[in-house]
């Protein structure tokens, strides 16, 4: 698969690490010329093996890694992942609108909450209704919209948390609006909120475990101007806020859906995420 990558970020790395690779053969070279000076001369098949091989190191170096990054600072890490998100042996937040909705016919199947829906509750929405309503018992609506499906709407960044198998638990997480027409709006003030409203439910029922996210504000989500690139790193710096703040969980994985990948420069976030560590 062919991942996105900043040419200007990648050429920069890449010449950097073909140069320490020329000097340190130039150093050995450098060596082995004080007691055999007369070795080298002459020896200009050396000069081309030696760049062949910086260049070598050079990609070998620059080849695309998920993005991984431990913080002294809290003891926690935050890492990127190409997978799904329900695969991952690990709690997980799920993206859904303030009312809640749940039923096919308003919710796209290729969605996030499309797939959790069939993945954890086997395309029972029934069930799913059921154990939201449980998990919502105490909180109240603010608001009520006449459409199609749920009308109750629910304060922006309400997490319902409801439980999987073992210590699991999937956090449905309110950071989008549904309008009459059951259209999903959000907009970046109302990811930042709703992700400090996350890690709020995290601290409480994680016990410092792992926390898994999706990508958020694409597709149906409508946040436009929230490009991919934009969101891991926003995710990932509201995480490393709040857990310099007080660790809330040892890891934020964020997993990306193999078709999303190509839209992510990893080298250039792994970079991003580095710069927190020395911040």
């Amino acid at each position: 698969m062919r991942h996105k990558r900043n040419p200007r970020r990648y050429a920069a790395g890449f010449s950097r690490r073909f140069l320490e690779a020329i000097g340190a053969q130039a150093a050995g070279v450098g060596a082995i010329a004080v007691f055999a000076p007369d070795m080298l001369k002459d020896q200009w098949l050396l000069i081309v093996v030696a760049v062949v091989v910086a260049a070598a190191w050079a990609v070998f170096k620059q080849r695309q890694v998920s993005p991984s990054q431990w913080y002294a600072q809290g003891n926690f890490t935050i890492r990127l992942v190409v997978g799904d998100l329900f695969q991952q042996d690990a709690s997980a937040m799920v993206g859904m609108t303030t009312t809640f909705d749940t039923d096919p016919t308003i919710i796209d199947a290729g969605s996030v909450q499309g797939s959790f829906l069939r993945t954890v509750y086997a395309s029972s929405h029934t069930r799913l209704d059921q154990e939201l309503a449980e998990s919502l018992a105490t909180v109240r609506p603010v608001s009520t919209i006449v459409k199609a499906g749920k009308g109750h709407a629910y304060p922006l960044g309400t997490a319902a948390i409801l439980k999987g198998r073992g210590a699991i638990r999937y956090y449905c997480l309110a950071y989008t609006e549904m309008d009459e027409h059951n259209r999903a709006q959000g907009s970046i003030r109302g990811i930042v909120h709703s992700l400090d409203k996350l890690w709020d439910a995290v601290d409480i029922h994680s016990n410092g475990a792992a926390i898994c996210v999706p990508l958020l504000g694409q597709g149906q989500s409508r946040v436009p101007e929230l490009t991919a690139e934009a969101a891991v790193r926003l995710m990932a710096f509201s995480f490393f806020l709040r857990c310099r703040r007080k660790r809330v969980s040892s890891e934020l994985r964020i997993v990306i859906h193999p078709n999303e990948i190509n839209k992510i420069d990893q080298i250039e976030f792994q970079a991003f995420l580095r710069s927190l560590a020395t911040a």
